[in-house]
């Protein structure tokens, strides 16, 4: 599974001097290896800190913000997972949930740095080891997850699979309702308790997946957020400030996309 901005696992680093996220949330696992500085966010209720060497751990659908805790702003390396990515390496399926939201646990670190340290020709092994290192790390600090069954898992799966396919043109409840045989009640529920959050910010995210990627091609904001199947830029622009806590412009200016960091410790520019 290559790894960039088009799949499941997103990995990229910012370098943050000025700029405040506003409260936002979205649907992947955000893990954040501080790498300079000092990174305050609040979340949970709480504000917390992260600084040099300590790794911050969102969970999906979790309201949050970030901004420098320090003057000189503060630097971090990432990775976006959707939850699936993780939950099918797991028994049971659920999703585990960090509580404190920053850890120093060194086995969870090591299992950060090694996600962003896999060149883009790792093979599958590689790749499918290192996420499950990442999941069992995660697992060890986390709350018990719910249990679910295969069936239900079977059913979440075919949805998503639904949404991704027709994410441009959408699709409403009864599709999911017809697809899965679930009503949707039932799958409303089994979705967020498997990916996090509900099947229409899933679309959402979908959406905004691909209108990033026309970002990073220099594609105008307006034709990104047509093809993406948002109603208009102005459409786009509020659901992605509300997904990531900053315009696109400012996501562009930012967000630096790296599919293939070289040092352990990537260089921030």
């Amino acid at each position: 599974m290559p790894l960039d901005a088009a799949l499941p696992v997103q990995r990229f680093r910012a370098d943050i001097v000025a700029t405040a996220f506003s409260p936002h949330r979205h649907d992947t696992y955000t893990f954040a290896l501080t790498t300079r500085g000092v990174q305050d966010f609040d979340y949970r209720g709480a504000t917390r800190r992260s600084q040099p060497g300590a790794v911050v751990v969102l969970h999906p659908d979790e309201l949050h913000d970030g901004r420098p805790g320090a003057e000189g702003g503060f630097g971090y390396a990432g990775l976006n997972i959707l939850p699936e990515i993780l939950a099918r390496h797991r028994p049971g399926g659920g999703l585990p949930f960090l509580p404190g939201g920053v850890s120093r646990d060194p086995a969870l670190i090591n299992a950060v740095r090694a996600m962003l340290d896999l060149p883009p020709q790792a093979d599958a092994l590689d790749q499918e080891s290192a996420l499950i290192d990442l999941a069992l790390a995660l697992d060890c600090l986390s709350d018990a997850p719910v249990a679910t069954s295969p069936v239900t898992r079977a059913m979440v799966e075919a949805a998503c699979d639904h949404i991704r396919a027709h994410s441009a043109r959408g699709v409403s409840l009864d599709e999911l309702e017809g697809l899965t045989g679930l009503d949707r009640w039932q799958l409303s529920r089994d979705f967020r308790t498997l990916r996090g959050t509900s099947p229409a910010r899933y679309l959402t995210q979908r959406r905004l997946d691909q209108v990033r990627q026309a970002i990073a091609g220099g594609d105008r904001l307006a034709d990104a957020a047509q093809d993406a199947g948002f109603v208009d830029q102005a459409h786009m622009s509020r659901h992605f400030k509300a997904a990531y806590g900053i315009t696109p412009g400012q996501f562009a200016r930012t967000i630096i996309q790296d599919p293939a960091p070289s040092h352990r410790h990537p260089v921030l520019h």
